[in-house]
């Protein structure tokens, strides 16, 4: 450990965190403890500080006298120094470390983050051979799932498509399928055989190329490990290669929908020779996994990409918890032709999610959200409007729906805690306190609270409970949760994205509806895949959201309206699934 880590270790431990000269009573055992050292190696620490100019040291001499250490340096000179040390040394690993320790004061950490800025956003690094241009950007929480067959945050389905590649890609703005790995496909007229032709000479990241064993290797491991997602794939009665680059599905019965499912990152072909690891997936993507760590991914262009090469040679993206903005950063520290002042704000590129925040029942446990008056009391109580009002600042709008076209055309009346109360008397609650969970992010927090005061103000007990991204697919939420604040947010291909949301085993209403609900949802969706038309399709969603909304079986609350920063020399920049900029697309002009 470096000494100057030494001395901020001290200072934070003995709380002298401002005042130069300061003199404190202090013992070796108590420096020890702070510093996870013997008492000898404190004193030689302490020798070293000394030397340094760091601070002054006085043994105490003879039983019951105690030492004295004289404080030479403020934490806010010795910390801002060090960083300084660690960011012009390229040590963004130790860098990140640090500014990560909880016991740092609040101002400080602050402080520190807009150091680290500077190194985040585009970078250009030089080595002894080649300049390479890199991206950092930040993210603010533990990756999740980076298995194709059981991902199901959005962030970590983006990074998986710039690892992996799919038969087919969706492309939302003229809503039809292109080529990916597949060049050509074809079906009967029946809709029920359907073949995709593979481009020769892809390769994966390891070196092979692809051929159509790699693609049925997909297919049954989508089985083999019970993915939630497998239900897109049930109506396939067999597959056959029909050559290595060729291959045939046939299906039970007609699915004009077909498409949709190859183009999923569900179905992102994965190499059948290689154990599947999410530290170490080998895709056929613009971009190859260097790295993972719990604090780091790091992603480095693929040169044997079947497509164009990525511009980016590195993207590296970092955990810093709790970082404040959820703004995203692509600026361009290293480039000076462009203004000062444009430097410091950039252009900003704003994007509506698809999808929205909801308060969703748990009708697999007893209790009174069973009862439909109790529901309408909560509806009342969680009012969309009223909530965004209070929430200053907030980029959100109200939601009626998962589509905010769709809520941009819904009426939010007026709510009365008079009707909610009468409401909840009509219901028999009987003064039962209701577990109310929420993902564990401060926005989620002040939600719950917020709720819960409305609550309270009618007598309703709710208790509230966070639960970590991690914890999503386990078993805890399903037997311990009465309602949930949760988010959903849709893909590119929207239409797969609602079909999904009510048919994925792993989103929320799947898990927290029972078997009669489910029932009612399957009767409108049973023909889907059949319906040639997307209105025709479009239709059977509204019946659906009707449904849920008259029932209240959920609870619609807003869309989030999110933004990226980036600077006025960065090219190639579009919004792509889940609100992320397309890294192998971005390039700069200098």
């Amino acid at each position: 450990m470096h000494y100057k880590e030494h001395f901020i270790r001290i200072l934070l431990s003995l709380q002298a965190t401002s005042e130069k000269g300061l003199v404190l009573p202090v013992t070796v055992e108590a420096l020890a403890k702070a510093l996870y050292c013997t008492p000898r190696n404190v004193k030689l620490i302490l020798r070293r500080l000394a030397a340094e100019g760091l601070i002054e040291w006085r043994a105490g001499v003879g039983r019951g006298n105690v030492s004295r250490l004289t404080i030479l340096r403020t934490l806010n000179e010795t910390v801002e120094e060090y960083f300084h040390e660690l960011l012009a040394k390229g040590r963004m690993k130790d860098a990140v470390d640090f500014i990560s320790q909880k016991d740092l004061p609040v101002l400080l950490r602050d402080k520190l983050r807009g150091l680290l800025e500077t190194k985040l956003g585009f970078q250009v690094e030089q080595t002894e051979s080649s300049r390479l241009d890199v991206l950092r950007v930040t993210r603010h929480r533990k990756l999740a799932s980076l298995d194709p067959a059981f991902v199901f945050s959005a962030s970590e389905a983006y990074f998986l498509e710039q690892l992996c590649s799919t038969l087919v890609a969706f492309d939302p703005e003229t809503k039809r399928f292109l080529p990916s790995l597949a060049h050509a496909w074809e079906s009967n007229r029946e809709w029920t055989v359907w073949t995709f032709y593979l481009r020769k000479g892809v390769r994966f990241h390891h070196g092979r190329t692809m051929t159509s064993r790699d693609v049925l290797h997909t297919l049954q491991r989508i089985w083999e490990v019970r993915s939630p997602s497998r239900w897109q794939y049930e109506d396939i009665e067999r597959a056959e290669p029909v050559s290595d680059y060729a291959v045939t599905f046939h299906l039970r019965r007609p699915n004009r929908f077909f498409l949709h499912f190859f183009s999923s990152v569900t179905m992102s072909v994965l190499p059948w020779d290689v154990e599947f690891s999410e530290r170490a997936i080998v895709g056929t993507g613009p971009f190859r996994m260097a790295s993972c760590t719990d604090q780091v991914l790091v992603l480095e262009a693929f040169d044997d990409y079947f497509r164009e090469r990525a511009w980016l040679d590195r993207v590296e993206l970092w955990l810093i918890p709790d970082i404040g903005s959820s703004e995203r950063q692509y600026q361009l520290p290293a480039l000076e032709e462009v203004s000062t002042q444009e430097e410091h704000t950039g252009n900003q590129l704003a994007y509506q999610e698809f999808g929205c925040r909801f308060l969703i029942f748990n009708f697999r446990r007893p209790g009174i959200q069973h009862h439909p008056s109790f529901r309408k009391a909560m509806r009342l109580l969680f009012d969309r409007r009223l909530l965004l009002n209070q929430r200053k600042g907030s980029c959100a709008a109200p939601a009626d729906s998962f589509l905010p076209e769709k809520s941009k055309r819904a009426r939010y009346p007026e709510t009365s805690l008079a009707d909610a109360k009468a409401l909840l008397d009509e219901s028999g609650y009987a003064g039962e306190t209701m577990r109310l969970y929420f993902c564990d992010k401060k926005e989620e927090s002040e939600n719950a609270s917020w709720l819960q005061q409305r609550c309270e103000a009618i007598g309703l007990r709710l208790s509230l409970h966070s639960f970590d991204l991690h914890e999503t697919l386990t078993r805890r939420l399903e037997d311990e949760a009465d309602m949930i604040i949760a988010a959903e947010v849709l893909e590119k291909d929207v239409e797969w994205g609602l079909l999904r949301l009510f048919r994925d085993e792993g989103t929320f209403l799947h898990r927290f509806f029972h078997s009669e609900q489910h029932e009612r949802l399957e009767r409108h969706l049973r023909d889907f895949v059949r319906l040639p038309e997307e209105a025709e399709r479009a239709q059977v969603i509204d019946q659906i959201e009707q449904l849920i909304r008259e029932e209240n079986w959920l609870l619609y609350g807003f869309h989030m309206q999110k933004k990226a920063r980036y600077h006025p020399a960065l090219k190639g920049l579009s919004i792509e699934s889940f609100g992320w900029v397309d890294f192998s697309k971005l390039w700069i002009k200098r």
